[in-house]
């Protein structure tokens, strides 16, 4: 098989960028996910003991996360406006946005994707987070 990619010299250019070509952020593609949460700080929950607490704190709300099953991601979650009362949900993992996911993870500067009843429901950008270790873990 043969391709042959000829230029046409007749684009329309602005900027020096031909008007059909189309930019894509990095943090975009898959190489520039990876890459930038290759030094990305934050916790994997699927490694956390079950009653372990997870504050995070994203740049809208609080929510307080207690790990029932961290290999299913299973947890209570309480907080902003989707969850005034604790509330059980599968976190997914975190995301920058749109399709491409860390899963079983909550990183600094990525949306935590938490599923509820067959609907992801995605935070703002996590700001801080607290981990408070299960009393489970003294045993």
């Amino acid at each position: 098989m043969t391709t042959t990619i000829s230029e046409r010299r007749d684009r329309p250019v602005e900027h020096g960028i031909p008007v059909d070509v189309h930019l894509i952020a990095s943090a975009r593609t898959l190489d520039g996910f990876a890459f930038q949460l290759r030094d990305a700080d934050g916790v994997d929950v699927r490694e956390l003991a079950p009653g372990t607490i997870v504050t995070a704190r994203t740049r809208r709300s609080l929510y307080r996360l207690v790990v029932v099953e961290p290999v299913t991601g299973h947890m209570l979650v309480s907080g902003g406006d989707w969850f005034p009362v604790p509330t059980k949900v599968q976190l997914v993992g975190s995301t920058f946005g749109g399709s491409m996911l860390k899963p079983g993870w909550i990183g600094f500067g990525l949306k935590m994707e938490l599923r509820h009843m067959n609907e992801r429901i995605t935070t703002s950008v996590v700001d801080t987070l607290t981990v408070e270790r299960s009393p489970l873990d003294a045993i």
